[in-house]
Parts: C-alpha cells; structure tokens; sequence
C-alpha cells in the first residue's frame, strides 16, 4: 500500500515567493489518456546552455525544444480509473541543474499550505541512485509554499538545513482562491542543484548518459504509476536518461 508523507515531511513550509497571476505560455495538447509505454516511464532529458528563469512561467527558449513526459495516471495503474485533469512535466539539465517542470489542469485554483493534512499540491521525488535509497522530496502547491526534504536510507525525513538550495517557483492561469471563478490550472517551474543529489558513489558534475529517477504525483496521479506499492518506492520512478 502506498504511504502518504510523514508528519516529519509536513511539518515545515517555507513562502518561496509570491505567484504569478496571468496567463503563461501555451498548455500542452490535450491526447488520450492511455498507459502505452514502458513502466516505470522513461524520458530524455535534454542539456541546455541557456539556464531558464526559474518564475514557474516555462516560457524560456530553453524548454521549447524540452518533449513532454506521457499524461500522469491513476496512481494505481488502473486503466478504468483515469485523471480528471491532464498533467505533464518536462525536464532539462546543465552542468550545475536539474530542471523539472510540470503543467497542472485545475479549475479551481486554491493555495492549501504544505503542511496540512489537506495538501493535494504537486509532490516531486528526485534520486540518482534508487538502489541506495537515498533521495529528496520537493512540494509545492498554487500558493507557492515551497518545501525540500531529505530522506537517508536508514533514517528517516528530514527538512533540508539549506532549502535555498532547491528553488521552486509557481505560476497561475487563474485566480487564486476564488470559488466560482474559473481556472486553467498552474505551472511548476524547479531547480535542483547538483550538488543537493551529490552522494558518495557520484560525482557532483554528472555527464550525459547518467541516469536519473524522478517521479511526479498529485491528487492520486503520478507520472510513473506505483500500482498498489509505497509512494517511496524508487524501483518504479521514471528513468530519466541525461542527454546532450
């Protein structure tokens, strides 16, 4: 059974910054929902020389060349129990980055903090080695509460003592906590520091043809389906190949 975030995990938020409100750069394509493709998902990521602004807008040069990931599915893998609304990701990487960023389909726009139990924000889980379990967890949600936390095989959550480190932003198609008034949904824009993922077994700098795992959920949705496994189990994040 998949677990939800510790109270250790939710105890602290940071305010990142204040949201975007406006439209931003044109929304995926709407295809099937389907679960074609490998499990766990596998993407390219591309390396990029021109670094993006990290303001959740996703509107640098930079990602347009960046392919979206397949829809996120039901967490289960179920085939008769599809997402109400779309969300994909895209990512990209430079020598010093991992860039992630998600486009989320959400009517009603509203900002509940990290640290309730009623977070239903974008959750994302970042390794570069899953064998060894060591790995870090950044939520954030439309208010734009940012926070980063660290899990050590053995060990148990913890807040990062540098959460500048990891710089998430959000952007907004819609208003921010206005029952009744229509949304398009929001943006997640992430940089995640080399440095930040660095363990002993790696070098800080990684090079192209390293692999990476990363996995994306919200609202019972994830990018790489769990089926009935622990949201932490790194054996089913999606592979992530760094490619020039």
């Amino acid at each position: 059974m998949r677990r939800l975030p510790s109270p250790i995990f939710l105890a602290l938020a940071a305010l990142s910054a204040a949201p975007f409100l406006g439209s931003c750069s044109s929304a995926p394509d709407h295809p099937v929902l389907d679960l074609a493709g490998d499990i766990p998902r596998q993407y390219a990521a591309k390396f990029t020389h021109e670094a993006p602004t990290i303001d959740g807008s996703l509107d640098d040069i930079a990602w347009r060349d960046a392919p979206w990931t397949a829809n996120f599915v039901a967490v289960e893998g179920s085939a008769t129990s599809r997402p109400r609304y779309q969300s994909r990701a895209k990512m990209l990487w430079n020598r010093q980055y991992l860039f992630l960023g998600v486009w989320m389909i959400e009517p009603n726009l509203e900002s509940v903090p990290v640290s309730s139990l009623g977070f239903d924000g974008l959750l994302t889980f970042v390794t570069r080695d899953a064998e060894l379990g060591n790995y870090r967890t950044i939520s954030l949600e439309p208010g734009s509460l940012l926070l980063d936390s660290q899990y050590v095989s053995g060990d148990s959550y913890k807040v990062s003592g540098n959460p500048s480190m990891i710089v998430g932003k959000v952007s907004l198609s819609g208003t921010l906590n206005t029952p009744g008034d229509p949304d398009r949904g929001w943006w997640a824009e992430i940089a995640i520091p080399w440095s930040s993922l660095k363990l002993p077994e790696t070098a800080t700098i990684p090079t192209a043809g390293n692999t990476v795992r990363v996995n994306f959920y919200r609202k019972g949705w994830a990018w790489s389906p769990y089926f009935e496994h622990d949201l932490h189990d790194t054996a089913l994040w999606g592979k992530v190949e760094l490619t020039r």
